[in-house]
């Protein structure tokens, strides 16, 4: 059953149930120049610069210290108890799983989800047959039905907006009054001000972070779940030991501690997102909402664009519920900005640099 935000196949593009996937847009547009620009993933382009792991730590499993360890400085990093972090091979593995997890624990009436977002979410819970609720973000959100789930994305996947952390506490305490659930997925959090995983532990919440989109480094494919409510140590028994690589956990464990790189990372996406806005509303965009890491346009003009831009080897995401809508991610370089200007027709362009 297609649901009212459900992606499904364009005649421009095969998928686009998520970004990315260049060898199938590669295979569209055989012309287009090298190499193509992946603008479409909402992924840090600058990877966290970590230790280079010594060979042998690929040859063994990891020990439990070393997991111990990456909980730890996961907790450090989201400002929780290491009692309350569960680490998996990525967040969308835990999204598919939570719905069947959490029916085992208990009764759920329905899940509603603050929409448009991740496709992801609805995919998983109509998997799981739970009936699907949308509720349109920015409304006035109704007490939460006895047993029934809320699924938030904070910020917003694709339109950057975010409820305020006594938003969500206000959400979680109502939750727990109805024995309902609330689930806020933060993959798009770590250069956010607030963050839910501060109300943590909550009996009523769950969050969920991603590891590789803020640290670049999204083929690791590490992600966590966080929350003291049973169904996380459910998962936890579940999943078992060696989740995430020997590698995995040493490179994750450093750069989850290393605040400083945080920091001076999150000034420069800022500088870079200005300068990609600079760029695409100079193209005739109308900027919607974003965050540091995408941000989401509207044109009139849309399908063309993405088209021409596809063909100029740009990759950029867009939605077959609004197709006026397109999701651009960040440049790696300026030379990937400069090339984007040139083919949204942006002459002559002070970029602001990135």
């Amino acid at each position: 059953m297609a649901g009212q935000y459900e992606e499904c196949e364009h005649s421009m593009t095969p998928w686009p149930a998520h970004g990315g996937r260049l060898s199938e847009l590669a295979h569209l547009f055989p012309e287009a120049p090298k190499p193509w620009i992946d603008l479409s993933t909402g992924i840090n382009p600058h990877p966290f610069p970590f230790t280079q792991p010594d060979s042998a730590l690929h040859a063994r499993l990891p020990d439990p210290m070393e997991e111990e360890a990456l909980r730890h400085a996961a907790a450090e990093a989201y400002g929780v108890s290491p009692s309350c972090v569960l680490a998996a091979p990525g967040t969308q593995l835990l999204i598919g799983l939570l719905p069947g997890f959490l029916m085992r624990r208990q009764i759920v009436a329905g899940v509603r989800i603050l929409s448009p977002t991740y496709s992801g979410h609805e995919a998983a819970w109509r998997e799981a047959r739970i009936p699907v609720q949308h509720l349109p973000y920015g409304g006035a959100l109704s007490l939460p039905e006895r047993h029934g789930v809320t699924v938030i994305c904070a910020p917003n996947n694709p339109t950057g907006h975010a409820l305020t952390l006594a938003e969500i506490a206000s959400l979680a305490e109502t939750h727990a009054r109805a024995n309902a659930v609330l689930v806020v997925d933060e993959a798009y959090a770590d250069f956010a001000r607030e963050s839910a995983a501060s109300l943590l532990p909550h009996p009523s919440l769950i969050v969920l972070r991603s590891f590789g989109k803020a640290y670049g480094l999204a083929g690791m494919r590490i992600g966590f779940l966080l929350g003291m409510h049973p169904v996380v140590q459910a998962l936890r028994t579940a999943i078992g030991p060696w989740a995430i690589s020997t590698a995995g956990c040493h490179i994750a464990a450093e750069a989850l501690r290393d605040r400083a790189w945080r920091s001076d990372m999150g000034r420069r996406l800022e500088r870079e997102m200005a300068a990609l806005r600079h760029v695409v509303t100079r193209a005739g965009f109308e900027f919607v909402g974003g965050t540091s890491l995408f941000g989401l346009f509207r044109s009139a003009n849309a399908p063309a664009l993405w088209e021409r831009l596809a063909r100029a080897g740009i990759l950029v995401r867009r939605f077959d519920w609004d197709a006026s809508l397109l999701r651009f991610g960040l440049p790696a370089d300026e030379t990937g900005l400069m090339r984007l200007a040139k083919a949204l027709d942006v002459k002559a362009l002070d970029t602001g640099g990135v």
